[in-house]
C-alpha cells in the first residue's frame, strides 16, 4: 500500500507542478490580454467621450487650443489610472470629475474651491449646460456625466435661441 500512497502522491505531485508550469505560461498571456481588454475599453471610452468633452470645455473656457489642452490633460489622468477606474462603481463619473478639475483649471477656477455640499448644484449645473448649449439629450448627458438616468436633475424644455 505504501508504494501505491507513494505514486498516487508523486502523481499528484507531478499534477501540481503541470498546472503551475500552464499557470506560468499562462500567466504572461491573461496579463496581456487583460491589458489590451483594458486598452480597448479606455479607446472606446475616449471615442465615445472626446466630442461631447472637447465641446464642454469650448464653451466653458472660451479658447479652443485651451479646452483641447485641458481635454487632452484629462485623458491622460484617466489613461494612467483607467485600469484601476475601470473598477470602480461609475468610470465615467470619474471621467467626469477629472475632466471638469481640468477645465475648472483653465477657466480660471479654483477646483478645490468647490465645497462637497456644492456636488450636486455642480452635477447640476453641467447637465443644465449640456441640455441647453450642447443640446445633448438626456440619455447622453446622463452617460456623459457617469450617472444613472435617473439621477439626472430635471431639466427644462431646450430654449429655442440656443
Amino acid at each position: 500500500m505504501s508504494g501505491r500512497h507513494a505514486a498516487l502522491r508523486l502523481g499528484q505531485l507531478s499534477s501540481a507542478a503541470a498546472n503551475a508550469r500552464r499557470q506560468a505560461v499562462l500567466r504572461p498571456w491573461l496579463e496581456h490580454r487583460a491589458q489590451r481588454t483594458a486598452l480597448t475599453a479606455y479607446t472606446a471610452f475616449r471615442e465615445r467621450h472626446y466630442e461631447a468633452y472637447l465641446q464642454y470645455a469650448s464653451l466653458r473656457i472660451g479658447r479652443r487650443g485651451a479646452a483641447e489642452t485641458a481635454v487632452t490633460a484629462a485623458l491622460t489622468e484617466l489613461a494612467v489610472s483607467w485600469t484601476a477606474i475601470l473598477g470602480s462603481a461609475g468610470p465615467a463619473a470619474v471621467a467626469w470629475r477629472i475632466l471638469h478639475h481640468h477645465v475648472d483649471r483653465a477657466a480660471g477656477c479654483d477646483p478645490t474651491a468647490v465645497a462637497a455640499g456644492h456636488g450636486m448644484q455642480t452635477l447640476h449645473d453641467d447637465a443644465y449646460f449640456l441640455h441647453e448649449r450642447l443640446h445633448l439629450d438626456r440619455d447622453r448627458i446622463a452617460e456623459v456625466l457617469g450617472i444613472h438616468l435617473a439621477d439626472l436633475p430635471s431639466l427644462p424644455p431646450r430654449s429655442s435661441g440656443g
